[in-house]
């Protein structure tokens, strides 16, 4: 007998043995248990995956001497014909070699008799899709009403492309693309069977390469073979392939990390001497910064890992020298670049360019780090810890309510592109606060605040909670709290009137509804919160006053605390510039 390849050696027999594709397999066993089995299939999907395998077995089980069975026992002659191909009840035509009308019609012909030795007729038809389309509209009828014990199957990879009549003539079954871990496996039990050595890098290798489809695995396990012998090693099989070697790939991730952008240059010219190819080498570059991504996200353990256990604990040391966010941007680089690649001429350039901005996109900082270097605060370490960092409980920098912009006449930033800014000078721990007047700060110290339906041990419960939360920001403005009053569902928070601003930022929706929650939880109701000013004029006369000409005298004293507030001096010495103006809410 002439040798046969490991992909039909290994071509699945019976239901059990299709992998990955449980949800199709299943309702077909349970349709032949229950005697429901359809008269038109469609089976699509990409390359690979078992769409005519899984007919072939259909086409067993229904005509098995011991059936209709839930497996055929591939034992009766009926079984062996079907799997030798030479049964007269299943015909399998190539639809893209007899896709004319006039095959059609030869086949409507045949299938108007009854089976030669089984219960049924079976007819796959392969890439279905290629039908002309008076091909298509010549089997509709057939397919609509077939003749008795005939069943048609249409496999196809582009089942968008079959006319929308057939589709609705038939049970579509949709076949997945195998994971990494089930083409591992698959290749792990054909070499045991095999006798062969199977290194876990180099099984890891072609199920990567093979993109989702086992029977380019096992056509790929077959050239490994041939290239390695029984011993299939995973430098073997990266030179068979093409795919450069790991210390290419651990190079790169040293350039990134290093900010190195002489390294990735020599990466990129010792390719070149040794004929690497750069298109190859991009895409393995991508599936390996995905890996990183993935255990940075979900952990080294996480089987969405694309790699071999022994490769896991690299990866992992690999992803904690950068943040999320850095993945995400070499990533995003890294698909670039394949895609100028594949576009334009001078792959070499394209590959150093895209390689050159990953190197810099490693040098930007986040705006997290920014953020807490204009409030005076300590940036987190880079790259953080697997737990997410507590954020700030209101975005620093951001204008206190009642106020519409803040403008600024900056110049450029006298930076080296790619490099980070140098730092701010650091502003003190207290500038941190909002701003206040000396005697207001000197009151609030030494005279606790008024109540009125609650007691001080509320309130001083209700600020531990705000303290024990983290909320350093909310802490801050409930220090300058004159007067707390509980009545029915409403807690009423009193300001006095020159620490208006203090009580507009306090109203911004994200304090509020942390403060709600709070409050809530400590008092042991549903409550709704409201700030109010001391003293505050009537709304009307404050109409008139502001008609009389207030506007212009606030909007002076609005400058005069924006010119003195500390994160906007932050952000003018970081980034140079002046205030251009200030705009009150609903101003013009």
């Amino acid at each position: 007998m002439t040798y046969q390849v490991i992909a039909r050696k290994w071509r699945p027999q019976t239901f059990a043995d299709i992998v990955g594709q449980q949800h199709v397999t299943r309702t077909l066993q349970n349709a032949i248990r229950a005697g429901r089995v359809a008269h038109a299939y469609i089976f699509s999907g990409v390359r690979g995956v078992g769409k005519t395998t899984t007919a072939r077995v259909l086409a067993k089980a229904l005509n098995c001497v011991h059936g209709p069975a839930a497996e055929p026992c591939n034992d009766c002659d009926r079984c062996r014909e079907i799997t030798a191909g030479s049964s007269l009840d299943v015909m399998e035509i190539d639809a893209a070699s007899n896709r004319g009308i006039d095959q059609i019609r030869e086949l409507r012909e045949m299938v108007r008799y009854a089976p030669a030795t089984g219960r049924n007729r079976v007819v796959i038809l392969d890439e279905a899709h290629q039908l002309t389309e008076e091909a298509s509209n010549a089997l509709l009828k057939t397919l609509e009403e077939p003749p008795d014990r005939v069943i048609f199957i249409l496999a196809t990879t582009a089942p968008e492309n079959l006319p929308e009549t057939i589709r609705s003539r038939a049970q579509h079954f949709h076949f997945r693309a195998l994971s990494f871990a089930e083409i591992v496996d698959a290749l792990d039990r054909v070499a045991l069977a095999e006798n062969l050595t199977l290194e876990p890098g180099a099984a890891a290798v072609l199920a990567r390469a093979a993109e989702g489809s086992l029977r380019d695995a096992l056509s790929l396990l077959e050239q490994a073979i041939a290239y390695c012998d029984r011993a299939i090693t995973d430098a073997g099989v990266r030179e068979l392939l093409g795919v450069v070697s790991e210390e290419a790939l651990d190079e790169l991730v040293e350039a990134a990390a290093s900010g190195s952008a002489e390294g990735a240059l020599k990466l990129v010219h010792r390719m070149i001497s040794s004929g690497e190819n750069l298109d190859s080498f991009c895409r393995e570059a991508i599936r390996h910064v995905r890996n990183l991504l993935v255990v940075r996200i979900a952990g080294a353990d996480s089987p969405l890992v694309a790699a071999a256990a022994d490769e896991r604990p690299r990866l992992a040391r690999q992803a904690a020298r950068f943040t999320e966010e850095d993945l995400t941007r070499f990533f995003q680089v890294l698909m670039a670049t394949h895609a100028d690649l594949r576009r334009h001429p001078d792959p070499r350039i394209h590959l150093e360019l895209g390689l050159l901005r990953l190197v810099n996109a490693a040098r930007l900082g986040s705006l997290e780090d920014l953020l807490a270097e204009l409030r005076g605060a300590t940036p987190p370490p880079r790259p953080p810890t697997a737990g997410p960092a507590p954020g700030p409980s209101t975005p620093p920098g951001a204008a206190p309510r009642g106020f519409q912009s803040v403008g600024f006449d900056s110049s450029a930033v006298a930076s080296t592109p790619g490099e980070r800014p140098s730092a701010a000078p650091p502003v003190p721990p207290a500038a941190a606060a909002p701003p206040q007047s000396a005697p207001a700060a000197a009151s609030m110290e030494t005279s606790a605040p008024e109540t009125d339906g609650l007691d001080a041990e509320q309130v001083r419960a209700l600020r531990a909670a705000v303290a024990d939360g983290q909320q350093k920001f909310l802490a801050s403005l409930l220090d300058h709290v004159a007067r707390w009053e509980l009545a029915g569902n409403e807690l009423r928070l009193y300001f006095p009137a020159p620490q208006r601003a203090l009580a507009d930022m306090l109203q911004a929706r994200e304090p509020m509804e942390k403060l709600r929650l709070l409050s809530s939880r400590v008092l042991g109701q549903a409550l709704r919160v409201c700030v109010k000013l001391m003293g505050s004029r009537p709304a009307a006369a404050a109409a008139a006053a502001e008609a009389a000409g207030s506007v212009v005298a606030d909007t002076g004293n609005l400058r005069a605390q924006f010119e003195q507030d500390p994160t906007v001096r932050a952000v003018l010495d970081r980034f140079g510039g002046r205030i251009s103006g200030v705009k009150p809410a609903g101003g013009s």
